[in-house]
């Protein structure tokens, strides 16, 4: 844990962006973006739970509770909180929103000599990211920090997506959080920026009518692959939206690039609009209340417009719907996926079970006790290599873990001392091939430590971490040790103990 310079209260501007679509194709059209006033968002929720092998190390700290929720906020089962909603907005055409929360969250380790206070979060989202604010507060006690406190600092960054509307309740799931520079500051600098944080999920509900469309497809599973007519009913539509030229409605595959520019890759489409009064030709009607009823053909196998075979067993196909014309308004955006029966002629099955047990351990294991740096003269730099560590994650939750050091003042044979921080160390860390199919862990080797800079190891530095959802299996980690030795130092054998905490 670093020495961390006193907090100022900050607030950061809000980005917004503007979408610009660009190309053009057979029968979409290229017009400017319908825009939609923004409405009330009257009831919410935010869980996160700022990160999982943060709250395991501090859970089993003396603080009294250790964890606490309190005004607005609560645990969930799986150990993350859940905020209350305050107020906010929503513009469901610009795919933008600010909602505040309530809520309390409280990490103490006194033992530790510090109380993280984070309240009152607020999530902004700008359509392609975003970013999540709180108020924090660090109270210390010692142990080289110093306190901070931030009002509404950016402390985690968005990456956000399309979001699942039902009616008028809209739900962005498991956004990935990542801490900024000022977060990092404020949690105490247990974790640097640019570490990965837990997932996070958003929740509004709005008070002007449905917050975004929402589409129900029938049949949309099992179908026979030679093809059907597949019902497709939406409803919280806008027929105002793309200035009033209504929505397509497509089946194929979906290309995030340009899947509302391009209407060639599709087996067939419906352009459903406002100004439409007998269904036919290829159109239908979109009524004024935003809903609206047609079918659409759909098939496992077609040659699409570009002459290309498309094979919807092979690559996820869609039911879309999109703004008319090539319009860049994502507001009226839906992807329902459609699946095919994959009939097989002679085979036979057998069920294969095994069991995975709930948890494992997370453990640690050196490969010695001793390091012996080379000798050098007063003045000069001693080196060695630290005895590498083996840490193994097999809890099965792959809630991410970190491993930090730090040194006691070097005491030498003839009463000299060494300053701890005189040590330093380059870190590097490697994932352990198990040579089973598997996703492979990640894991981050910490910032070097410089000595005689005040970044020594004399403050605990963290020499290796495993972000959340990529923590599991074995790893190595090691690092070049520095011993800067003062030129007022008196001869003789310098000892001290470095100690490695996993948590």
């Amino acid at each position: 844990m670093g020495r961390l310079g006193a907090g100022t209260t900050r607030r950061s501007p809000l980005r917004w962006v503007t979408a610009v679509a660009l190309g053009g194709a057979t029968a979409l059209f290229v017009v400017a973006p319908a825009s939609a006033a923004p409405v009330d968002v009257t009831a919410g929720s935010l869980d996160w739970g700022f990160k999982a092998s943060f709250r395991s190390y501090v859970a089993t700290g003396n603080g009294n509770p250790p964890i606490a929720a309190s005004d607005g906020a609560t645990r969930n089962a799986d150990g993350t909180f859940r905020f209350s909603y305050h107020d906010g907005s929503y513009d469901a055409a610009a795919g933008t929103a600010t909602v505040h929360y309530d809520g309390t969250v409280v990490f103490s380790y006194p033992a530790h000599f510090f109380t993280i206070t984070m309240a009152n979060p607020t999530v902004v989202l700008d359509g392609a990211a975003g970013s999540l604010r709180a108020d924090v507060d660090l109270t210390v006690t010692g142990g080289g920090f110093e306190p901070i406190s931030v009002d509404q600092a950016e402390i985690a960054t968005l990456a956000t997506g399309t979001p699942q509307s039902d009616g008028s309740t809209v739900t962005w799931s498991n956004l990935t959080t990542t801490m900024t520079e000022i977060g990092a500051s404020a949690f105490a600098g247990f974790y640097g920026a640019g570490t990965a944080l837990d997932p996070a999920t958003v929740r509004i509900s709005t008070s002007g009518g449905p917050a975004g469309p929402a589409v129900t497809v029938t049949p949309a599973t099992g179908v026979d692959p030679a093809g059907t007519t597949a019902t497709v009913t939406g409803s919280g539509f806008d027929p105002q939206a793309a200035n009033g030229n209504g929505i397509y409605v497509a089946f194929g595959p979906k290309n995030d690039a340009d899947y509302w520019v391009n209407s060639r890759r599709y087996k067939s489409v419906k352009w459903v609009n406002k100004n439409v009064t007998t269904p036919g030709g290829g159109q239908d009607i979109l009524n004024a209340d935003g809903t609206f009823d047609t079918t659409l053909e759909v098939a496992a196998r077609y040659t699409d417009g570009n002459g290309n075979e498309v094979d919807c067993t092979a690559v996820q196909c869609y039911i879309l719907t999109f703004a008319a014309h090539g319009s860049a308004d994502r507001s009226q955006d839906t992807f329902t996926p459609v699946s095919f029966t994959t009939p097989v002629a002679g085979s036979a099955d057998q069920e294969i079970t095994a069991e995975v047990r709930q948890t494992g351990p997370l453990t640690l294991a050196v490969a010695g006790s001793t390091v012996a740096l080379g000798a050098v003269e007063p003045g000069g730099t001693a080196t060695g290599a630290l005895n590498t560590v083996t840490v193994r994650d097999q809890r099965g939750t792959n809630a991410g873990w970190s491993l930090v050091g730090q040194v006691e003042q070097f005491t030498g044979s003839l009463g000299g001392t060494i300053a701890a921080d005189n040590l330093g160390w380059v870190p590097n860390a490697s994932f352990v091939d198990d040579g089973l199919v598997s996703t492979p862990g990640v894991v981050t080797p910490g910032a070097p430590a410089n000595p005689g800079e005040g970044t020594g190891l004399g403050t605990a530095r963290t020499l290796c971490s495993s972000a959340a959802g990529a923590s599991g299996g074995q790893f190595e980690c090691g690092a070049q040790l520095n011993l800067g030795v003062p030129a007022s130092s008196t001869p003789g054998d310098y000892t001290a103990t470095l100690t490695v905490t996993l948590s």
